[in-house]
């Protein structure tokens, strides 16, 4: 439920704070007051897109807030938990700041939002019945969610969408089965050459760069085996000259020493060791020097190897990766060709399945819309009767269709507005004031279902007077007993009936135009009343006013 509203530097709005109350509440004002205004003010805070001009002159920013109520367990909270935007106290705090630049501040609960994310909470909040909206009801799509939300068909059209979406991927699977066959059937015999060579050439990761690095020392053998033969003559030597003679020699010395002393001890082992070791890096690079021999015919074979390799890269993609990649994908398409009758046959079953489950789950959403079609036509003709159509016959046409994801219906009001006239879709032959009619009726038979608890009308009562103005008073008095009803108007009666009136004015301060609102009541209201009946206030007027308001 809207509780507050707050408008700041919004178009001729300066300032100005509305507190809404439970029930029904309506306002009033001159033509060009500024009723659309805050119509508008309220819609940025419901996510509808801002423009920059609406920056009052001279200002920098506007700043529209607004205060909501919601229902604990409702889809209100539910999409506030889901978002990370619920309060500690169940409050909804809304905020929309736009600044003349033309960029735009959401936040709800004081986390920033984006336009989709508040546009979607404002569908939960409030439902704005507007002439748009009454345009809205004369499209089918409508008119099918609309006998949906009386059905109480969401579980069943979200199981339905499902198998829908299943039974469509089947058929495009086969679809896709059929062309990469004929694709692959074309190109069989250069996918089996391919993979053959391929195969033949028996890569492995890492071949390439293993190969280049053991070429490169070949190519620097005879620069290796001259630095090694001289490491190893330094090393070994003759009896006098070698690294491992001088050490003997050492550790002979130190022995005799040791004689004298005999902490000497451990000098002569460390001596021992680095001997030890010296004698095992010799015979390491002595191996590694025998390895070094090639074969011209051994060198030969290695490069012709690496051009292989290079080759192969080069034609499948860059790199031995690539290469064992394509492999994969050849093995896979001439798999799929040798199996396809036995996929394309599996892939066919599937796409019996998910027939079979759609049209199941569609032939209940048809029973379900059919079987609700008929309590809500008798539940609008009720409402319209009421509303000065009493001659009138609606009904609610539910067709087949081809399968689309909102099941196998076609959904459409048909409306007779007179006796012995022919009737038709209401898009045809509904007329602005029956339009209007219609719409109050759909919501009031829906208002059971219906779990947004602000419904806001904006001249809903265009084009009607009279008997039949009264009846839209009542029908809007009826429905703000289960729901916050606001009311945007330009009658009497409906103005009347309401239990909060608010006023909007427009006036001059110095050389700015401001438009300002606020309640009234006692004889402020009644002169108003007035004013909505006859245009001016005169004393027939105020008297006529006073009846209305149940007032001596």
């Amino acid at each position: 439920m809207l509780e507050r509203l707050e408008v700041r530097n919004y178009v001729l709005i300066k300032s100005l704070v509305m507190e809404f109350p439970d029930g029904f509440a309506v306002l009033t004002g001159e033509t060009g007051s500024g009723k659309s205004i805050i119509l508008g003010a309220l819609g940025l805070v419901l996510g509808e897109k801002a423009r920059a001009d609406i920056v009052r002159q001279g200002e920098k920013e506007a700043h529209v807030e607004a205060l909501f109520s919601y229902r604990s367990g409702g889809e209100v909270e539910a999409y506030l938990k889901s978002c990370g935007l619920d309060s500690e106290d169940g409050g909804l705090f809304i905020q929309r700041i736009v600044r003349s630049s033309g960029r735009s501040i959401m936040s709800v609960n004081g986390y920033s939002v984006s336009r989709e994310q508040l546009e979607e909470l404002g569908r939960m909040l409030v439902d704005v019945s507007s002439q748009h909206a009454h345009q809205s009801l004369l499209r089918p799509s409508v008119q099918l969610s609309l006998l949906d939300k009386a059905a109480k068909t969401g579980e069943l059209l979200a199981s339905y969408r499902k198998a829908y979406e299943a039974y469509n991927e089947a058929l495009a699977e086969s679809a896709r089965l059929v062309e990469e066959n004929e694709k692959a059937g074309r190109e069989a015999d250069y996918i089996r050459f391919c993979l053959d060579e391929i195969e033949k050439a028996d890569v492995k990761p890492g071949e390439d760069d293993e190969l280049a690095d053991e070429l490169r020392r070949i190519s620097q053998s005879g620069m290796l085996t001259e630095e090694l033969d001289e490491a190893l003559e330094l090393m070994r030597g003759g009896s006098q000259s070698g690294a491992l003679s001088t050490l003997n020699h050492a550790l002979n010395a130190v022995r005799k020493a040791m004689k004298a002393d005999p902490s000497l001890e451990s000098y002569a082992g460390r001596i021992e060791s680095a001997s030890i070791e010296i004698e095992d890096i010799a015979a390491s690079l002595g191996d590694y020097l025998s390895g070094l021999s090639f074969s011209e015919d051994e060198l030969e074979e290695k490069n012709a190897r690496l051009s292989l390799l290079q080759r192969m890269k080069k034609k499948y993609g860059g790199s031995l990766e690539a290469v064992l990649s394509k492999r994969d994908e050849f093995r896979s398409a001439l798999e799929t060709i040798e199996n396809f009758e036995d996929l394309l046959k599996e892939n066919a079953k599937k796409v019996v399945r998910c027939r079979e489950e759609m049209n199941a789950l569609g032939s209940k959403l048809t029973g379900m819309r059919t079987r609700c079609a008929s309590a809500l036509e008798k539940s609008i003709m009720d409402k319209l009767s009421g509303l000065g159509l009493r001659n009138a016959c609606f009904r609610i046409a539910v067709g087949g269709r081809e399968a689309s994801p909102s099941g196998f219906d076609d959904v459409v009001f048909l409306l007779a507005a007179n006796r012995g006239e022919k009737e038709g879709p209401i898009s045809q032959v509904a007329s602005g004031g029956e339009l209007s009619r219609i719409m109050l009726a759909v919501k009031s038979a829906l208002s059971a279902e219906d779990e947004v608890e602000t419904l806001l009308f904006d001249e809903i009562d265009s084009g009607l007077g009279g008997t039949v103005a009264n009846s839209v008073a009542k029908e809007l008095e009826t429905l703000s007993r289960s729901h916050q009803v606001i009311a945007i108007s330009h009658l009497a009666q409906i103005a009347a009936k309401a239990g909060t009136h608010f006023l909007v004015n427009k006036t001059e301060e110095g050389d700015r135009t401001v438009s300002t609102i606020g309640e009234i009541s006692g004889e402020e209201r009644v002169d108003e009343i007035a004013r909505l009946l006859s245009g001016e206030v005169g004393k027939l007027s105020r008297e006529h006013a006073r009846s209305l308001l149940g007032k001596k």
